[in-house]
């Protein structure tokens, strides 16, 4: 057999002939509200086997997810059946193959454009361009957002911002089995670039901290091959990886989005995931002069090249609880390692073997299933541990642990969620003391649990759906933290493990204790409500209130903001 013939056949065993099914192998966007949806489907009782530690998942599961809720609507209450009812029109492509009843405005079977586009206005899935056919499907999306907020208080003042941010979403699925995504956006701002500086999102794109431009972009894309048992994926999106309903331990949205390689295996109960990503090291410059004119400095900014490798395996029982173990590695100051591009190594063994450079964390979590209506989870991180002086406060016993709570329904209030948790990181957690660019962050921010070493905090979640398409949220974060202490010039002068980005050193006390250093306390109260007014057209509006307390300075900063969105996906 010639090599052409050769890889002709490969590739047919590979992708397989196309059947007749429609499965779409993309994934839903980590944020999307149907995971939400199906959280809340499954605390009930209603699916099971639904894994939310690692988002996103595959429109193809979610479709799934969303017929076995609709075996068991007669459980649901009239504004879920309502709910579950605009998701299958949403995901109805997935489930049965058929766009009847999508509006395409581009090749659209109205009478005149303007027909078209007066539907966009109508309650039907609505997109700019479909494409339908036995080898592919394809549909694209524009993107179009409103936002404005303002913000009163000691931190700024009282100032305002305005954006108006537009783009393209564009995916698909080819031969049944090779899934592709692209999105690109960009936005214009006027007013304060210090109040959307306090956007925990906005503040991760890189055009933000450039003066001189008024503007803010972002893009994401990959592709996406799904087998069945197996799946792989290549490419750029944000991932979520953790059991908490606040934080995630493992992979949060505190982080620019960054580029990875994906693979799972799912049989059953079991299911095995390997992830490698690509992160950002610190942003520092170099100032240098030329060594022919010693007179002229240059400054040079640098950022290093960082990795995160991680696998994770997990059983689920219904009924029951669902239990997962999961290793992580940080390694930098060189190119990819092929060590950690193995998924079927241990990742401890593997740094160890490469000259114990890396950082390397293990986490274990479990969520209940036993009470209908009840969820019970729990999650602890280990970055390093010494058994024999576990109950001592050494600085090299470092752990994060976090409980959590979900009740649907609470107190017979139908349509109502609660949402309950505490998170805890010990002093040092999650930084590295033989490198600062292996510390568990990307760039400027730590990957998992937003407060960070020697913290604690407890979150209060409650959700109200009192109509299909309106949601009431509101949420309250308590948090301590202990922080280093420093010198006027900048000079650390007290090590308590209170930043991710400095280590233990050999001048430190070989003890630790918990909250030690500058304490400071934070509240923070949220209203959030979306309103979809109708299909794909939404208004969101927000208030927050929070305090920040030094309670070794005897300072307290208060600030009030709040905000409102119109958001169209035409």
């Amino acid at each position: 057999m010639n090599s052409p013939l050769r890889l002709c056949v490969l590739f047919v065993l590979i992708f397989g002939i196309h059947a007749v099914s429609f499965s779409q192998v993309e994934t839903v966007p980590a944020t999307h509200p149907v995971y939400t949806f199906l959280k809340r489907m499954e605390v009930k009782g209603i699916i099971e086997r639904y894994r939310d530690a690692v988002l996103p998942i595959s429109r193809r599961e979610v479709g799934k997810f969303l017929l076995d809720a609709q075996e068991r609507s007669e459980h649901l209450t009239s504004t879920e059946r309502l709910m579950l009812a605009d998701f299958l029109s949403e995901f109805q492509f997935e489930n049965s193959g058929s766009v009847d009843g999508f509006l395409s405005v581009i090749d659209s079977d109205e009478e005149s454009f303007g027909r078209a586009l007066g539907e966009e206005f109508s309650n039907r899935e609505k997109f700019l361009y479909v494409l339908n056919d036995s080898s592919i499907s394809m549909f694209v999306n524009g993107l179009l957002t409103f936002d404005g907020r303002r913000i009163n208080g000691d931190a700024l003042g009282t100032t305002r911002t305005e954006f108006f941010q537009f783009g393209i979403r564009a995916r698909g699925t080819l031969l049944d089995k090779l899934g592709y995504f692209i999105q690109g956006t960009n936005a214009q701002f006027w007013g304060s670039r210090d109040l959307l500086r306090r956007d925990p999102v906005i503040s991760q794109y890189y055009t933000l901290g450039v003066t001189d431009i008024q503007n803010f972009d972002n893009a994401e894309g990959y592709i996406r091959y799904d087998g069945g048992l197996v799946s792989a994926q290549l490419g750029r999106e944000r991932v979520l990886w953790g059991a908490g309903y606040d934080q995630k331990m493992i992979s949060s949205d505190n982080v620019r989005t960054y580029d990875f390689l994906r693979a799972d295996f799912q049989y059953k109960s079991l299911k095995y995931t390997f992830f490698h990503g690509s992160l950002l090291g610190r942003r520092r410059h170099i100032v240098f002069t030329d060594p022919t004119d010693s007179t002229t400095t240059y400054t040079e900014p640098t950022v290093a090249d960082k990795f995160i490798a991680a696998h994770r395996i997990e059983f689920s029982f219904p009924g029951v609880f669902d239990i997962g173990f999961q290793e992580m590695a940080i390694y930098s100051n060189r190119s990819i390692d092929f060590a950690y591009l193995n998924p079927f190594i241990v990742l401890e063994s593997a740094q160890r073997s490469r000259e114990e450079r890396d950082n390397v964390l293990w986490a274990f979590d479990m969520q209940t299933h036993f009470v209908r209506g009840l969820e019970l989870n729990g999650t602890i991180v280990f970055d390093d541990l010494h058994f024999s002086e576990f109950f001592e406060p050494r600085w090299y016993n470092r752990y994060a642990y976090q409980a959590g709570m979900m009740l649907t329904d609470p107190l017979f209030v139908p349509d109502m969620t609660l949402m309950v948790e505490y998170t805890r990181v010990k002093p040092f957690v999650y930084a590295h003391d033989r490198s600062r660019e292996n510390s568990y962050t990307s760039l400027n921010s730590l990957l998992g649990p937003r407060i960070g070493p020697n913290s604690d905090s407890w979150f209060l979640r409650a959700d109200y759906f009192p109509l299909r398409n309106l949601t009431l949220s509101l949420r309250v974060t308590f948090t301590r933290r202990g922080e280093n202490e420093y010198e006027g010039s900048g000079k650390l002068v007290r090590n308590v493990g209170g930043d991710v980005f400095q280590g233990h050193r050999n001048t430190d006390p070989r003890d630790a204790y918990f909250l030690d250093g500058i304490l400071v306390k934070s509240r923070t109260i949220q209203f959030l409500a979306t309103h979809e007014i109708v299909n794909q057209i939404w208004v969101d509006g927000w208030f927050q209130s929070e305090s920040v307390e030094n309670t070794n300075a005897g300072m307290t900063e208060k600030n009030t903001a709040f905000g409102a969105r119109f958001r169209l996906e035409l």
